[in-house]
């Protein structure tokens, strides 16, 4: 059995190998293991040995992060509590699709998109129904006669033929013998929409504060709990990862460089706030005090600040 660190080098290494750049999360529970970007693709991973030990918790995060960023999540495994996960077959945990390391590598090496999806009962595929029932008339079968032929009801055929209804892999099957034409619908992992609730309430009277604030500048603010940072926000087309402490320790620092290596994958700025602390830059993420939000009218002067901080530490490099 593949334990999680292999398992994680694997995914990411398949990434890489087709130009994915990629940044890897090591953070106790974080909703998601791996973050990666390739031209118009982004990708949210959690990596799982068994997909059924997500936690709702950690799936409702990675769906508000694949909404906030316009992004697809994704949920990679090898097992199920009572199975082995299939390849080319996809499986779904709280709405989110999750598959094995085989079918990520036909996806992302070979562009082969699985058709088969996992439910109780078994295997099933969506079809075609506009093409099913072309198919239908062109060879003159009738409802009643190509129901009894696959083993179904004239219910259940007419439901296929209105898309109202998937078809077992074993009919889906017979259907394709018998007009010899493929009719599985493929599943688009790597575009994945999900429905996500981006109105969470804050954890802390600090963040409470916080986000009242950012959200007074102008800026969304969307909570997430199972990251390094502690929210998302946003003004017009800039996003920024907000860490919000209340002091610097060495897990702020070690959640600064996590949030910088994020930001540089889905090209979004990071930031720290903190109850009190010095205006700094750790690993390339600026450290500004909640007091200097006070200071601040709108949005465009947060930014201006994460930007002055950052050219004094270039220029104290470069000199």
């Amino acid at each position: 059995m593949m334990d999680k660190d292999r398992l994680i080098k694997l995914v990411n290494d398949i990434l890489r190998g087709t130009g994915f750049r990629t940044a890897r999360m090591e953070f106790k529970g974080a909703c998601f293991d791996l973050v990666a970007s390739r031209l118009f693709l982004l990708l949210f991973i959690k990596i799982l040995t068994n997909i059924d030990t997500i936690s709702p918790e950690q799936a409702d995060d990675l769906k508000r992060l694949a909404k906030f960023f316009n992004a697809s999540p994704l949920i990679v495994g090898t097992k199920t509590k009572n199975a082995e996960l299939e390849e080319g077959v996809v499986y779904e945990r709280f709405g989110i699709y999750a598959l094995n390391p085989e079918t990520l590598y036909d996806v992302i090496v070979e562009n082969e998109l699985p058709a088969i999806f996992a439910e109780r009962g078994g295997f099933y595929v969506r079809i075609n129904g506009n093409q099913l029932r072309y198919l239908r008339e062109k060879y003159g079968y009738s409802i009643n006669e190509l129901a009894e032929m696959i083993g179904v009801s004239r219910k259940s055929l007419q439901n296929y033929e209105r898309g109202e209804q998937s078809v077992s892999l074993e009919v889906a099957l017979k259907l394709e013998e018998i007009f010899d034409a493929p009719l599985a619908e493929p599943i688009n992992i790597l575009h994945a929409k999900v429905e996500a609730n981006l109105d969470v309430t804050p954890e802390s009277d600090l963040e409470r504060e916080i986000f009242e604030r950012l959200t007074g500048l102008g800026m969304g603010v969307v909570k997430v709990r199972k990251a390094p940072f502690n929210a998302v926000s946003k003004e017009d087309e800039l996003k920024i990862l907000t860490g919000i402490d209340r002091r610097k320790t060495g897990t702020t620092v070690r959640r600064a460089q996590m949030v910088s290596e994020v930001s540089k994958i889905i090209n979004s700025d990071g930031v720290f706030i903190l109850e009190k602390t010095k205006k700094e830059v750790v690993r390339g993420i600026p450290l500004i005090p909640k007091e200097s939000l006070r200071e601040i009218k709108d949005a465009d002067e947060l930014i201006e600040m994460i930007e002055e901080l950052k050219r004094e530490v270039k220029k104290q490099i470069f000199g």
